[in-house]
């Protein structure tokens, strides 16, 4: 008997999580078809796409406005799709503000329609009353993080299961990595630093000026600091405009592979928070963690009811990652504490050995979590 599976992703990441699920799907030993919405990734996995994704793909208010009346249609097109084919199960990938909208409709007129959304929405962090709201329309919830199953049962949300993050099969599968210290000529006296000002102009802007003061700070104190920094494409021009009469004579990399060598390579780090932190640790590199969202941020840090800003601590349950929040993201500060942690031998081996147990924490038994998505995408059937 044909299974079958309706999945919908609206955004570069969800194509890549939908296409990984779909290979760990279409095994010998399932009989499944897959429908739904995906972009090239899933469509090269052989899904014919009710419509192209990139008419949904849009974030902020800025672009979601102008296009409001056209997103509705599609919201009702994934719905009429879903209504007619009676899937066994949905999956619906990130997206909550047009793939909730789809679980509500379908839910209501179908409730028998087994309905799982891929990848959680942050209600560790804010709005914690949305899990017991996502419960009349989701019957479970395939998390990234080990810790949201307990959040989620905590706030009376759906069932949550922890899959595992994709981060780890990113970086298994660059391995071995190549040589960095041979490939950029560090010599052996140097002491390589990757420093991560942010991937938006905002925090590029805000980051820059700090961590150059920092860079100062250490060049004055200690010889052959050799300033490592990756790049995103949309923000390459401008980091290196902004970087270039740093101390050190700064390396630039943009290779993903290089940039997890430099990490191997680094004696410690100083990153803006968000998901390079997950990388850094992921290498096991002592980090220093710095933003500075403003008023903003001062709200945020108020409200969130956890410890940390920063995912690696919330994981870990510890605070491997020193962070420097707000006010506290200051040169001042935050340089002294930066110096140590790159001369002070115990010091930095107390960082790497608090990191030591990333990888595994992301990791649920070792299976790959596209295939352990998989297998419980099928239970449900």
């Amino acid at each position: 008997m044909t299974h079958h599976i309706m999945m919908i992703a609206g955004e570069t990441s969800g194509d890549a999580l939908g296409a990984d699920l779909m290979q760990a799907l279409k095994r010998p030993e399932n009989d499944i078809m897959i429908t739904g919405i995906g972009g090239p990734k899933m469509t090269a996995q052989g899904l014919a796409s009710i419509f192209p994704m990139s008419e949904i793909a849009v974030m902020g208010l800025k672009e979601i406005l102008p296009r409001l009346r056209k997103l509705f249609k599609r919201v009702d097109d994934a719905v009429t799709h879903a209504l007619a084919v009676e899937p066994d199960v949905m999956v619906l990938i990130d997206s909550p503000e047009f793939n909730h909208r789809v679980a509500k409709r379908v839910k209501a007129k179908r409730p028998q329609t087994k309905i799982i959304c891929y990848v959680a929405p942050h209600v560790w962090a804010w709005r914690r009353g949305r899990a017991a709201k996502m419960r009349r329309y989701f019957d479970a919830v395939m998390a990234f993080l080990p810790f949201e199953p307990e959040v989620f049962e905590t706030n009376n949300g759906p069932p949550c299961h922890f899959v595992g993050h994709p981060i780890v099969d990113r970086l298994e599968a660059l391995e071995p990595l190549p040589d960095f210290a041979k490939k950029y000529h560090l010599k052996a006296h140097d002491v390589p630093l990757a420093v991560l000002p942010g991937s938006r102009i905002s925090e590029v802007k805000e980051l820059v000026p700090v961590f150059a003061q920092v860079l100062r700070y250490l060049d004055g104190r200690m010889e052959n600091l050799r300033p490592i920094i990756p790049l995103v494409p949309h923000m390459a021009d401008l980091v290196r405009e902004k970087t270039a009469n740093w101390p050190g004579k700064p390396i630039y990399v943009e290779d993903e592979a290089d940039k997890f060598a430099a990490f191997q390579a680094a004696r410690a780090a100083l990153a803006s928070s968000g998901t390079a932190t997950m990388e850094l640790a992921l290498s096991g590199l002592p980090t220093v963690v710095a933003y500075n969202m403003g008023l903003m941020g001062d709200l945020l840090v108020r409200i969130m009811p956890v410890p940390s800003v920063v995912l690696v601590n919330l994981i870990l349950d510890a605070p491997a990652m020193l962070e420097f929040l707000q006010d506290r993201c200051d040169a001042g500060e935050i340089a002294p504490v930066m110096l140590e942690m790159l001369q002070n031998d115990e010091v930095n081996a107390h960082y790497r050995a608090m990191l030591a147990g990333f990888r595994p924490a992301m990791r649920q038994q070792g299976e790959k979590p596209a295939d352990r998505a998989a297998g419980f995408t099928l239970s449900l059937i």
